[in-house]
């Protein structure tokens, strides 16, 4: 079987439905429509992108995703076939010009988009099977694919802003971005996100709210969010998963769309009282930016890798050495503000 017909055939399950709720979304300016028959995916995979639905249809359609489980469809749908796919839910042996799919065997949830018809499908075989951290970022693999054709790129990064100006704030798990996000937040500064930014290339770059989700490892809450405990939408399974957030519900005069990008910021937490800003090489932003991305979402990776490359010679580029001092780290941020982005 060809990757097009799997395609083909799970599709044709979807199409065949007689009944199914229809979401209407803007992104950057374009049309998505989420169909799905199932009221439990889409009373949890909404929540994170609900400040994109739009009323009355908006946007003219640039993209259509179908989801459902097993027990909403006229049809099972069978595992897909083939052997070879990686940890990160690629296959090298398919060819994923036309189709791409991304797939973990030990998972039950499987992704798919086709180019030409600008149509991807998210199936997971029950409710259950439904990973917890997917709620968090809904369709990301399926974004993903969607950018190979256009001017855009999904990055592994948080976002923040002042007065309409944004920054990215990138780099490894345990850098320092989310907490440097989410304590930025808490000081008044406007969010873009704190895991993944949808970021425009045409012109100059803009960085879009994709996710309206926070997460917070269990500790980390304890240690320097206390006071949000009562804001924590998964309290009862906190000791299996990370706290979660809805920004835009709680902290909404902070939430914001769009920003111009104004620089990229590499945080690294260090041994000091201050919180130091240095400016780097493009290079080492992209070094920094790239392998996070591309190992969570390795399918058109030359493209997207191109994609970062843009991204990180378009703007200034800085090392944020994070201090202990809360105080002076919101400082350091009002400093770079003052001098190198005013």
């Amino acid at each position: 079987m060809q990757l097009t017909e799997y395609f083909s055939r799970l599709l044709s399950l979807f199409e065949a439905l007689p009944a199914y709720h229809t979401d209407c979304l803007t992104l950057a300016g374009r049309g998505v429509r989420l169909h799905t028959p199932s009221d439990v995916l889409r009373g949890r995979l909404l929540p994170a992108i609900s400040h994109l639905l739009v009323e009355g249809g908006g946007a003219e359609t640039a993209l259509t995703i179908w989801y459902a489980v097993d027990a909403d469809l006229p049809g099972k749908v069978a595992a897909p076939p083939w052997p070879g796919f990686n940890a990160q839910g690629f296959n090298t042996e398919l060819d994923q010009e036309a189709v791409q799919i991304f797939f973990q065997p030990w998972q039950r949830q499987v992704f798919l988009y086709s180019r030409s018809k600008r149509t991807g499908i998210y199936w997971a075989q029950t409710a259950a099977d439904l990973p917890w951290w997917e709620a968090s970022f809904p369709f990301r693999i399926i974004f993903h694919f969607w950018t190979r054709d256009l001017p855009a790129q999904l990055v592994h990064a948080g976002a923040m802003a002042r007065e309409g100006k944004g920054v990215l704030i990138t780099g490894p798990s345990g850098s320092g971005k989310s907490t440097s996000c989410l304590t930025l937040l808490r000081a008044g500064y406007q969010y873009l996100g704190d895991d993944y930014v949808w970021v425009e290339l045409g012109g100059c770059p803009h960085v879009h709210t994709l996710y309206q989700t926070a997460k917070v490892a269990p500790d980390n809450l304890r240690e320097r969010f206390p006071d949000w405990l009562p804001h924590v939408v998964n309290k009862e399974l906190l000791g299996q998963q990370k706290a979660i957030f809805y920004i835009r519900e709680q902290w909404r005069n902070a939430f914001i769309n769009a920003a111009a990008l104004n620089a990229v910021l590499l945080p690294k937490v260090m041994p000091q009282e201050r919180s130091v800003f240095e400016q780097i090489r493009p290079a080492q932003a992209l070094l920094a930016m790239a392998p996070t991305t591309l190992h969570h979402l390795p399918h058109h990776r030359e493209a997207a890798y191109q994609k970062l490359m843009k991204i990180s010679a378009a703007l200034p580029c800085f090392r944020w050495n994070l201090g202990t001092n809360s105080k002076l780290f919101e400082q350091s941020f009002d400093q770079l503000y003052a001098d190198e982005l005013s």
